[in-house]
């Protein structure tokens, strides 16, 4: 008896030591894991620092040697001022590529006037200001370091000749204009053999004194993180249309003011869904507008950079993100549905606003050709104009239906209200509305979609 209960007490303890066994393997592996994570973010802190230490030194190094050129020769290959410095290099350190961007500008300096200010500057290119950005991996703000100088010339300073580029990016916040510091700012004039990149400062602007004149052949392509791109293009007619922002064109010895605006990313949803707010899956559409380009030189139409044949998915949704502000049209091909109206309520009756920086959902409300329905139109038989508010009955006594509502802002109403279905067979329909004569009538529906004009007189 008593073996017995020896060998019960051995297998307990024995029990008790492999649960121990699995908390210390368990506590073991989480503190294994916690090590590994450590070990991991400080290495990559350490690889991170003297790759900064690196790219610090090299952007030193490459100032330096600016520093110690002709002040005639100090300008990027393809920049203003032009010169022997390569806008863009890549450079390995210690198995590192490190990506160089060298930007030259003049400088006019307030200390002595400044051209087209009081007192004027005769001069404007007082001094050249240098920047050396060193990047490195994706090159963010994290993976970037930047140095400034200003390099003055040796004696008197004398003109680069040319006129000053001022190009000016604004942004719509909150219904006002902002200016928009930080936006990348690409400079093109093939003819001048001029190609160079920058950004803009905290007043949103670039002033590039020296800038070689020429007549609307300085092209601008304006980018930031988070907003709509926007460019200029040529005019007419190497555009096919009248372009909103033409070329930039520098005339010698004034100042030559270019503004453009960027807003936002406008982000929009579409849902097709019938009037009573069911999803109509899979329907094609054709939506136009967004960021005006132009205007069409024979006609004087708008010309708008969005123009889609798109559709909803299964449940009547289609998201289409990242575009311009601005107004949209939104026209349905399915053969099955007519296009109605937009809910909420759009500009007109197929036209809605997207602002910037924001998400705009928006119903595409269908009707069905294929069930018994009505739509009245009611206008005013004076100028043609929607009638909203005013009051529409359908009633059949033979069929034991009676239904009254009111137009919306673009004169619209339509039965039924409620499903089901209008059955076959003849109704009488009633308009009225303040300062309107009565308008009775009758309409035969048949099993499908009937569309009634109603003109109310004075």
């Amino acid at each position: 008896m008593r073996s017995w209960f020896g060998k019960m007490r051995q297998q307990k303890l024995k029990g008790f030591t492999l649960i121990e066994s699995l908390v210390l393997l368990f506590i073991f592996a989480i503190t294994a894991l916690a090590f590994s994570e450590t070990y991991t973010v400080g290495t990559r802190m350490i690889i991170e620092s003297k790759n900064r230490l690196g790219a610090t030194a090299l952007a030193n190094q490459k100032m330096e040697i600016i520093r110690s050129i002709d002040y005639a020769t100090i300008g990027t290959t393809t920049g203003i001022p032009a010169g022997d410095i390569p806008e863009y290099e890549t450079i390995s350190v210690n198995t590192v590529n490190y990506q160089v961007h060298t930007f030259v500008q003049y400088a006019d300096d307030v200390f002595d006037g400044q051209l087209g200010s009081t007192p004027t500057d005769a001069i404007p290119n007082d001094y050249k200001r240098v920047r050396v950005a060193v990047s490195w991996g994706a090159g963010g703000d994290d993976q970037t370091v930047s140095i400034f100088a200003n390099i003055s010339p040796e004696g008197v300073e004398t003109s680069s000749g040319g006129g000053v580029l001022s190009i000016n990016i604004l942004s719509i916040v909150d219904g006002g204009a902002v200016a928009l510091a930080g936006a990348t700012v690409h400079i093109v004039n093939s003819s001048a053999g001029i190609n160079i990149t920058t950004a803009t400062d905290a007043t949103g602007n670039i002033t590039l004194p020296g800038t070689p004149a020429g007549q609307q052949n300085y092209a601008l392509t304006i980018s930031k993180s988070g907003y709509y791109g926007t460019q200029t293009y040529p005019p007419y007619p190497t555009s096919n249309y009248n372009p909103v922002d033409e070329h930039a064109s520098v005339v010698a010895g004034v100042v030559n003011p270019k503004t453009m605006w960027m807003n936002q990313y406008a982000d929009i949803t579409i849902r097709s869904q019938d009037p009573f707010t069911s999803a109509v899956p899979d329907i094609s559409f054709h939506m136009t507008g967004g960021k005006k380009l132009g205007t069409d030189p024979d006609t004087s139409a708008s010309v708008y950079e969005y123009d889609q044949i798109l559709s909803t998915n299964a449940s009547g949704i289609k998201d289409i993100p990242d575009q311009s502000d601005g107004q949209y049209t939104l026209s349905e091909s399915d053969a099955r549905y007519q296009f109605y109206k937009l809910n909420p309520s759009g500009i007109t009756y197929d036209v809605f606003d997207a602002p910037a920086g924001q998400t705009t959902t928006v119903d595409m409300i269908l009707l069905d050709t294929q069930i018994g329905s009505l739509k009245v139109i009611v206008t005013n038989a004076g100028d043609g104009s929607p009638v909203a508010g005013a009051t529409a009955h359908l009633t059949s006594s033979a069929l034991g239906y009676y239904a009254t509502t009111v137009t919306d802002q673009y004169g619209f109403a339509y039965f039924p209200q409620t499903l089901p279905e209008l059955v076959v067979g003849t109704y009488d329909l009633t308009v009225s509305a303040a300062g309107f004569a009565d308008n009775n009538s009758t309409v035969d529906v048949n099993g499908g979609l009937i569309t009634k004009a109603v003109n109310l007189n004075p």
